[in-house]
């Protein structure tokens, strides 16, 4: 199992980009949070309303994960990162499994 945390414009997006990657099998759920994020562009710092996804899938599906948030998102290069998570309970593997193959 991999998450996959990605930040969008707005909840909007995130429900779209959300739904199209678990209508694709490509993560078996998406958690979505409204955020504010804070960040330095160039020289100034700025502040935005925004949201958060975490999405769950597995690690051959990052890839294809990436092309689909860069298609549906609006935003000219998102921000995707991947992470393991350090345990995980045998029912959630084999949800996940029967989720995205």
């Amino acid at each position: 199992m991999i998450f996959i945390y990605a930040n969008c414009k707005n909840t909007e997006d995130a429900r779209k980009i959300a739904t199209g990657l678990v209508n694709n099998r490509i993560a078996a759920g998406v958690d979505i949070f409204p955020i504010y994020s804070i960040f330095r562009d160039h020289d100034a710092v700025k502040g935005i309303n925004a949201a958060t996804l975490v999405i769950k899938t597995e690690e051959s599906k990052i890839q294809e994960a990436g092309d689909a948030i860069r298609a549906i998102s609006p935003e000219a290069a998102p921000h995707i990162i991947s992470f393991a998570p350090f345990r995980i309970n045998p029912e959630v593997k084999e949800w996940l499994r029967a989720c995205v193959n």
